[in-house]
């Protein structure tokens, strides 16, 4: 880099990690959609020129989370909590965290890593592959309220996102449409009490599954004649998440050409909880293409 970079004034800044949590290396076991909390606090000299804010602390994981669904190493910025400076010493602790729920099952790994925002470098918590591994399972019976209740909300004027119950309870809710896209938790007709416009396109489990783009359109081309014919529509999967979610984000997206996948998907979870499933974002961009 060179000295014109940093200035006449610069000194680099040495940071310790001082305790990081989940511990890296150690194995943790989590469910499902769990909301896991990861914590790191650094160590460093107290000086005129060196402020809390001006540390950046990452998480550095191939973790499936709500926020990201590709399934590669990618830094996941934590959050400034406190700071607190050791008594009878000049040193500071500053605490860092993120909140992730985890989306796939599987088995991944994690580390952390940080540096002074003037220092191109970052100093890891610990050595190369030294990482902490999470398991991430499905909970014991299978069946979790995301099932046994029925969850469902209004995206659109007339379309919903549900989950596996919310579809079997459909004719008593009012829908005249129904999309089931799962393909562990079958709907049949003659389990609804009156007729409705029954439609299947069956999506394997799981975050990592890529969502054919064969599929997308054709749930986007159906969603929009049924939007145009019936008062009352429901997109459902099994928990009503990942690939319900996906779809409605798929929908909103091609049917809003002023939108970002970004700002798609926060239309669509700042009304349900979803998230969506790899490589959707790539996907979309590449069928529905932007200006």
């Amino acid at each position: 880099m060179g000295d014109e970079h940093y200035g006449d004034d610069f000194r680099m800044v040495e940071l310790d990690f001082f305790f990081i949590t989940p511990f890296a290396p150690s194995c943790q076991v989590c469910y499902l959609l769990d909301n896991k909390h990861f914590r790191a606090a650094i160590k460093y000299s107290e000086a005129e020129h060196v402020f809390d804010k001006d540390f950046i602390v990452e998480m550095w994981s191939n973790l499936y989370h709500k926020e990201y669904s590709e399934g590669d190493w990618h830094a996941i910025p934590m959050k400034l909590l406190s700071t607190e400076k050791l008594p009878d010493s000049r040193k500071c602790i500053s605490y860092f965290g993120v909140d992730l729920i985890v989306t796939c099952l599987g088995s991944f790994e994690f580390t952390y890593r940080g540096r002074h925002k003037d220092d191109p470098n970052f100093k890891w918590a610990k050595y190369l592959g030294c990482n902490g591994r999470l398991e991430i399972k499905r909970q014991t019976d299978h069946l979790t309220t995301y099932v046994q209740e029925s969850k469902l909300s209004k995206v659109t004027h007339n379309i919903y996102v549900g989950n596996f119950t919310a579809a079997l309870e459909a004719h008593l809710n009012g829908f005249d449409a129904l999309l089931n896209v799962s393909n562990d938790a079958p709907v049949y007709a003659k389990q609804l009490s009156r007729p409705i416009i029954l439609k299947k396109l069956p999506i394997a489990f799981g975050v990592d599954v890529v969502i054919g783009e064969n599929m997308i359109l054709e749930a986007v081309f159906w969603l929009r004649a049924m939007s145009d014919l019936c008062s009352k529509i429901l997109i459902a999967s099994r928990d009503g998440h990942g690939r319900a979610g996906s779809i409605m984000i798929s929908f909103i997206f091609a049917m809003n050409p002023n939108l970002t996948f970004d700002e798609a998907y926060k239309f669509v979870n700042d009304r349900h909880f979803v998230y969506p499933h790899k490589g959707l974002r790539e996907s979309l961009n590449r069928i529905y293409i932007r200006e």
